[in-house]
């Protein structure tokens, strides 16, 4: 809040100070146009007054001249110059520049206007009647008028000087006002703007700190939960797989069991012969080895440690292996649309996971539905990518929820879509593993002449060559 007042109060002040500027350049505008218009006008009546005078001397020698020869030219020049002097006359008196001049016109001792006027007034008599006693008089007024035009020259040079000087006054008055405006803004918007955006910066670094902070905290704890996910998801994988050995194990532990307590029975009545013996061992020795070798497969799997070429028929081969105690008896058909020879560089056992999550998945589905239950599998590659499509024919997944089967701890026994972890794990898998995608959607399969319509898994990885 407090911040906020102060960013309005700096507001207002940018804004008297901004209104302060545009004034003092108004002001100086202003003042640059007084001065041009003064010198103009002032310029072109000392230029017309001091033209009078010589106008006023050299009409009294037209009219002179004229009287003596009496030619026409100078007549004609005489009416001519008359002229001039009238329009001049009338200019000025029409762009009076100050009551002092106004006086010297219209009031004594000067009366230039009236002396002026009679001055033309006798040249016009004279022009009618060219005799001397009007020539008298012209020569009379024109040495009369002749210093009083040379006064209102000076009082006009007078009076431009001191128009400029005014003038130059407010300039100097602008410049001031301008530095101390310019003062001022440095004093009240500048620093205390450098000072504001200080401590923005600083309070953004502390923001951002705290925001950097927050994130590690965040990605930490969402690292923590990925490892959970990922360890229960590896628990699930354990236990399917600890079923499986479980069901491959029941038979030939049940065999060996068997055969042991057949040699201790025929041992007690004294009925063991040498080729029962053996014969009991081999078959003891046939379902130890079997179970040996179950282990050994197993044991595989757990290994992470190195990326190896495989083929992707492989990788289904031990993701069925490793179910098959939830496939067998299940009336569950796998379809295979696989390129044998396509292989791929990277770490098998972790594919191998997803495969069971995602397979996992449809059989949920599927003992949940009556015959014929189906899975699609089909692998391809276009361009550097490869294609996955695990396909079910359990009617597919709610629309409501199928942008929610990958988010961690989501499920719905319903639609089975595994225990909540076993999908988003896989999405962790693929996209941080194997740099490719995940997506899941309701799809139609065509097989047998017959449309059937499942939830349909899409892995997208790219190619990549061995390091």
């Amino acid at each position: 809040m407090y911040n906020l007042f102060n960013l309005k109060k700096l507001t207002i002040v940018y804004f008297i100070v901004f209104l302060s500027l545009v004034f003092w350049a108004f002001f100086a505008y202003s003042t640059m146009n007084q001065m041009i218009a003064s010198q103009k006008i002032y310029a072109k009546i000392i230029n017309i007054t001091g033209k009078q005078r010589m106008l006023s001397q050299r009409t009294a020698l037209m009219a002179k001249l004229s009287f003596e020869n009496g030619t026409s030219n100078y007549i004609d020049n005489t009416e001519k110059l008359l002229k001039q002097m009238k329009k001049d006359h009338e200019f000025i008196v029409s762009n009076i520049t100050s009551k002092e001049i106004e006086n010297i016109y219209f009031k004594t001792p000067y009366k230039i206007d009236f002396y002026v006027n009679r001055y033309f007034k006798s040249l016009e008599a004279f022009l009618l009647d060219k005799n001397k006693e009007n020539l008298q008089k012209i020569e009379n007024l024109s040495n009369t008028i002749l210093p009083k035009l040379d006064h209102v020259v000076s009082s006009f040079e007078a009076e431009s000087d001191k128009k400029i000087e005014k003038l130059m006054k407010q300039e100097l008055f602008i410049l001031l006002g301008t530095l101390i405006t310019i003062l001022l803004e440095a004093v009240l918007i500048v620093i205390p703007s450098i000072r504001y955006n200080k401590q923005k910066e600083q309070e953004l670094k502390d923001l951002n700190s705290s925001l950097k902070k927050q994130i590690d905290e965040a990605i930490s704890k969402s690292k923590k939960q990925d490892l959970v996910i990922a360890e229960q998801s590896k628990n699930l994988t354990m236990k399917e797989i600890l079923n499986n050995i479980a069901h491959q194990w029941r038979q030939p532990l049940s065999i060996i069991t068997t055969c042991t307590s057949g040699l201790r029975l025929k041992k007690d009545f004294n009925n063991l012969s040498d080729e029962n013996l053996q014969e009991s061992i081999d078959i003891i020795l046939k379902n130890s080895n079997y179970l040996s070798n179950t282990i050994e497969n197993f044991r595989a799997f757990f290994d992470e440690s190195n990326n190896t070429y495989y083929t992707f028929s492989d990788v289904i081969e031990k993701a069925k292996a490793l179910l098959s105690h939830r496939l067998e008896n299940k009336n569950i058909t796998i379809i295979e649309e696989v390129d044998d020879s396509l292989s791929y560089f990277g770490n098998e056992t972790r594919l191998v996971q997803v495969f069971i999550h995602i397979l996992n998945n449809c059989i949920d589905v599927l003992l949940e539905k009556e015959f014929p239950r189906y899975v699609f599998i089909e692998i391809k590659k276009k361009n550097d990518l490869i294609f996955i499509n695990i396909t079910d024919n359990g009617m597919g997944i709610n629309e409501k929820v199928l942008d929610k089967v990958f988010e961690p701890y989501f499920t719905t026994k319903h639609q089975s879509i595994g225990k909540g972890i076993d999908l988003y794990n896989s999405k962790q898998i693929i996209e941080s593993l194997f740099k490719g995608k995940i997506t899941a959607s309701n799809k139609e399969k065509y097989f047998n002449n017959k449309y059937y319509k499942g939830a349909c898994f899409t892995i997208t990885i790219p190619l990549k060559e061995s390091n």
